[in-house]
């Protein structure tokens, strides 16, 4: 697996640099973070314009020299963009990203904008990876046939289900593109993800989030089996796994309730 949600709490280039160092103890063998959310806040509404300031740039890429330094060359680093910047924004941040031999460089542009994206894959050294917001196959057939990416990232829910998932993986592997599916609404999605990537051949990771395992574990009958920054999947019937349903009834989250 890459690890993601390793840098709670995280504020300072130090901040990130002790964190990194502390998953690669665990051993994650591959970082990802957004290191410019400190404009984004409230989380996700910031960069309207597409734009970020010259001073909120520099601390991010701070804090990508920090990761890099206290890691090493051998640890693989991902920088998430989220789709939040404009065309120049994004050609700019990703040659500077480039020189910190980032492993790729996910959503530099919004989604839909695959003409934007051309663009900056023609103008930026970083590898590019997309997918977790294109929901069929039919979604990234233009990224295959354009040559849009070095990694797509589908997600086993939003793509309607293991089927779906399998059918993108397949249709990657004709361009020889790396899968490495999208993880972030919970835990039977990661077990579903994980075992449809054990039946494909151009596989690169799957996403897991550390801050998220003990909510995670909290839902199923039994803990993930994580070991070394890697997940064991069981051999029983289905997906291994049963939800833990009389937990989650005495524990409603208040969001979904009313």
């Amino acid at each position: 697996m890459y690890a993601n949600g390793w840098f709670t709490g995280c504020t300072t280039p130090e901040d990130f640099a002790d964190a990194a160092a502390a998953t690669v103890a665990q051993g994650y063998t591959a970082l990802k973070f957004d290191p410019f959310t400190h404009e984004m806040q409230p989380f996700h509404t910031g960069y309207v314009s597409g734009t970020i300031s010259a001073g909120g740039e520099e601390l991010g890429m701070d804090k990508v020299a920090a990761v890099r330094e206290a890691v090493g060359s051998k640890i693989e680093v991902l920088i998430d963009a989220h789709g939040h910047y404009n065309v120049p924004t994004a050609i700019r941040i990703g040659n500077r990203l480039a020189e910190h031999s980032v492993t790729w460089y996910e959503e530099p542009v919004p989604p839909e904008g695959y003409a934007a994206l051309a663009q900056v894959r023609q103008s930026v050294a970083a590898p590019i990876c997309v997918g977790e917001r294109l929901f069929t196959r039919y979604d990234f057939l233009p990224i295959f046939e354009n040559r849009l990416a070095d990694y797509i990232m589908p997600d086993v829910v939003w793509t309607g289900g293991i089927s779906e998932l399998r059918k993108i993986a397949t249709m990657a592997e004709a361009y020889y593109i790396p899968v490495s599916p999208h993880n972030a609404m919970g835990s039977i999605q990661i077990i579903a993800g994980a075992h449809t990537m054990m039946t494909v051949p151009n596989f690169y990771r799957l996403e897991f989030s550390i801050a998220a395992l003990e909510s995670y574990n909290a839902v199923l009958d039994k803990p993930l089996d994580i070991r070394d920054g890697n997940l064991l999947l069981p051999t029983g019937p289905g997906l291994g796994y049963d939800l833990d349903t009389e937990f989650m009834a005495a524990h409603p989250d208040p969001a979904w309730n009313g």
